[in-house]
């Protein structure tokens, strides 16, 4: 229900995704991702955008490990801004190693440049950014009671703030070039403070 889809004014979100892997070659999974947008326009031009996500997956063959090219991965200049790309969460070697579950959520505030350059033609295409990312990444043990598995989920979670430009690409793209502030961490993430340049069709 959203105007836009790249940088909407108004309307909201709200996508669920299924994946089944087993019915052949040596993937056997069970995948459930959802997402939701809301927009909510406010003076001057101005967006408020809330945007939610998270994901669980399961192996449904017993004794059988998740592939590693399968798992969720979270962080990046589209996502959990103020992280590298698949930055959150154990790596090894230099590689993110994934988690099967995981959360994020944003806070976004979007205005119009100041002083409103090209009013009315190349000056449209450009928002002003202020944000607001958060979220989470690991495995679950499933042998757990939920609770203390969703007390992780929140407790170890990594959160970043900053401002920047965004810039409409066509109907279905979007740019950003981005200061970002990371303020909570964990051990193993691969962090990325200060200027962040992004470019994608999917974004927090």
């Amino acid at each position: 229900m959203r105007d836009n889809h790249v940088l909407p004014n108004t309307g909201c979100l709200l996508k669920a995704m299924q994946e089944l892997a087993g019915l052949g070659g040596d993937a056997h999974y069970v995948k459930h991702e959802v997402e939701l947008q809301i927009n909510q326009p406010l003076v001057l031009n101005s967006v408020l955008q809330l945007s939610l996500a998270g994901g669980f997956m399961k192996t449904i063959q017993p004794g059988s490990d998740i592939a590693i090219q399968d798992r969720f991965y979270l962080g990046g200049p589209l996502t959990l801004r103020g992280f590298n790309m698949k930055g959150v969460g154990p790596h090894e070697e230099g590689c993110s190693l994934g988690g099967d579950t995981y959360w994020c959520g944003g806070l976004h505030l979007y205005t119009p440049l100041p002083f409103k350059p090209g009013e009315g033609g190349f000056g449209d295409l450009f928002r002003t950014h202020f944000f607001l990312t958060a979220g989470n990444l690991r495995n679950m043990n499933l042998n757990d009671e939920w609770r203390d598995n969703l007390k992780k989920l929140v407790e170890t979670l990594r959160w970043s703030y900053g401002v920047g430009l965004c810039l409409k690409m066509g109907g279905i793209a979007r740019m950003e070039l981005n200061y970002c502030f990371p303020v909570q961490t964990q051990r193993g993430d691969s962090v990325n403070p200060g200027l962040q340049f992004g470019i994608g069709i999917h974004f927090l």
